[in-house]
């Protein structure tokens, strides 16, 4: 995933009343992605019957707009036009899920495009914003064949309901290189950034968006501090993870808190750094370099994502296409050409079933990594860290302390 001004006059206590104080996007390099001051004096959502297929939305389109993080782009949309006579129009969206809030919410995003794609932990507040409206996911014949992870995915609930799709997820923990480091059987823990034997070559990400949960998540599997919720940190959790952060960056223990793909490759690359919390094709960037690299299977559980699409008001209008292009980013091409290109775990296993007919797939390397991926979501240790927590504003301060 490729990795964000108007500062917000007062710091709202929580979530509901920074949307409801604030305007424009704040910190916009704090979060590695999560900038957002958003407006709204409504706390809630739409009706609910705006919510279902009652939008009425079977109006005949030629051609659906998508705007979306590019980790969820096929790079060819060929395969739908082929079963819909529909195009798709593709907008990327950058991996900023404050700044896609604040647009969605404030701006005109809702209403400009028919679906919108990005971190799912934002669907509550999106919902509650009244910025998109629910996919109808059981009416969609490829919702059978989604994996159980993702049709029970807690970020994409919604009053006890599956609110949207999941289309494209990972879990994110740390790369680094076994010669300087230590063979993949041997590391095991996210201790390796703040061991002192690499003092000075370890790395974190500059915004905080799946640094911060890895390190909370480490401090309290190992007792280290005690973090009430890794998930929705309070601000007593924010600042045992910072003020640990602090006292490593103090001492030297990180080369940078680094930004952007290019610079995450080549960090390691020219062995700058040998350990960095970081996503995961970044080593497989390096082994095609023929790099040996590997890609931590953390004891205390990986930080977990997901991207949409969500339906929005104007997908709502066109409501049976919008929905045409979601069954479709559930079927066999979709699904097969995402994790060949991403490395990731697409929704559903039909992926599979097409790679095994299709010479353009490998279909041994999609199961596996279908495999590999879905495990991570099983475990019992890692977690959907909330890119718009209840503490956002707190946490965006106190992650500037620290790279500052």
């Amino acid at each position: 995933m490729h990795s964000r001004n108007d500062a917000c006059e007062q710091t709202p206590g929580t979530r509901r009343d920074f949307l409801k104080l604030s305007g424009g996007v704040a910190s916009a390099a704090t979060v590695g992605g999560l900038a957002g001051c958003l407006g709204s004096d409504d706390d809630g959502g739409g009706d609910d019957e705006d919510d279902s297929n009652s939008d009425g939305g079977n109006k005949q389109v030629d051609q659906l707009s998508y705007w979306g993080v590019g980790t969820t782009n096929p790079e060819k949309w060929a395969d739908f036009t082929n079963q819909t006579d529909m195009e798709v129009k593709y907008t990327a969206a950058p991996w900023r899920p404050g700044q896609i809030v604040t647009k969605m919410v404030q701006g005109t995003a809702s209403t400009d495009f028919d679906l919108a794609g990005n971190d799912t932990t934002l669907t509550q507040v999106l919902h509650e914003q009244d910025a998109i409206k629910k996919t109808n996911l059981a009416d969609l014949p490829n919702w059978e064949h989604v994996y159980d992870e993702i049709k029970d995915s807690k970020p994409t609930t919604v009053d006890g309901e599956q609110y949207s799709l999941s289309s494209v997820q990972n879990g994110d923990s740390v790369a680094f290189l076994p010669q300087h480091v230590g063979d993949a059987s041997s590391v095991n823990s996210y201790g390796i950034l703040f061991d002192d034997e690499f003092k000075g070559k370890t790395a974190l990400e500059a915004g905080w968006a799946t640094a911060f949960h890895k390190v909370a998540n480490y401090l309290k599997f190992n007792n280290m501090a005690d973090i009430e919720s890794v998930t929705n940190p309070t601000e007593s959790d924010i600042d045992a993870v910072v003020n640990f952060l602090l006292e490593q960056k103090k001492a030297g223990q990180f080369r940078t808190f680094w930004s952007g793909w290019q610079s995450a490759v080549n960090l390691l690359a020219k062995e700058e750094v040998h350990a960095m919390d970081t996503w995961e094709p970044v080593v497989f960037a390096l082994r095609d370099k023929d790099m040996e690299a590997e890609y931590l299977e953390p004891k205390e559980g990986y930080s977990l994502w997901g991207i949409g699409p969500w339906v929005t008001k104007k997908g709502a209008e066109n409501r049976q296409a919008s929905e045409k292009l979601i069954n479709w980013m559930m079927d066999g091409w979709y699904n097969a050409q995402i994790t060949t290109i991403r490395g990731y775990l697409s929704a559903s296993e039909l992926g599979i079933d097409h790679a095994k007919n299709d010479e353009d797939f490998d279909a041994e390397f999609i199961e596996k990594r279908h495999q590999e991926v879905r495990s991570r979501f099983r475990d019992d240790r890692s977690v959907f860290g909330n890119r718009y927590p209840e503490t956002f504003s707190h946490l965006n301060e106190q992650w500037n302390r620290l790279t500052a």
